[in-house]
């Protein structure tokens, strides 16, 4: 009976959560209130581009990535995106085979087509020489973002962290 509880527990848990503190992921998160205190910091640029993504800053409520080598926490997270895509309604926005990597993003849409609620990007089978976060090789990768996003913005964002799929999203726009 606990063995149950436990199993339908974990299985219910956030995946971010669960592998916040475990040394086979890692782990990058911002929360909805350092996004607050960003957009309420008077900056000004003379860079259109540097403008843009302060706004993207503004409207973003939740950002978190976690990455593994772990074959056993990438099935895990497998299982987790599964559930997740039914459970919050999410749709396919597009499938991408580069270099060997699987780059899956799925979206909450808003009313406006160039926007979304949230965005999953899930990759899985990454060639080792594409992606290294320091001495790390991942196998696989999951971001996750909620707020009024700009997928155009997001492109950017995603490349400046060096992860893939930055290129694919930018390339929606260019339809």
């Amino acid at each position: 009976m606990i063995a149950l509880i436990t199993a339908a527990f974990s299985c219910g848990q956030d995946v971010f959560e669960k592998y916040e503190y475990d040394d086979s992921v890692s782990y990058f998160s911002i929360s909805p209130k350092m996004f607050q205190m960003l957009a309420k910091l008077s900056i000004e640029t003379n860079d259109p581009e540097a403008d843009k993504f302060l706004r993207l800053v503004e409207e973003i409520e939740s950002f978190k990535v976690i990455t593994t080598e772990s074959k056993d926490i990438s099935t895990d997270i497998q299982t987790w995106v599964d559930q997740h895509i039914k459970t919050q309604n999410l749709e396919e926005l597009m499938r991408v085979r580069e270099k060997g990597a699987h780059v899956n993003f799925y979206v909450k849409s808003t009313k406006n087509d160039d926007r979304v609620k949230k965005l999953l990007m899930f990759v899985t089978d990454i060639n080792e020489d594409q992606i290294k976060l320091g001495n790390r090789k991942p196998e696989t990768v999951l971001l996750y973002l909620s707020g009024d996003i700009d997928l155009t913005q997001i492109s950017k964002l995603v490349n400046e962290m060096n992860l893939p799929g930055g290129q694919q999203l930018g390339k929606l726009n260019e339809k």
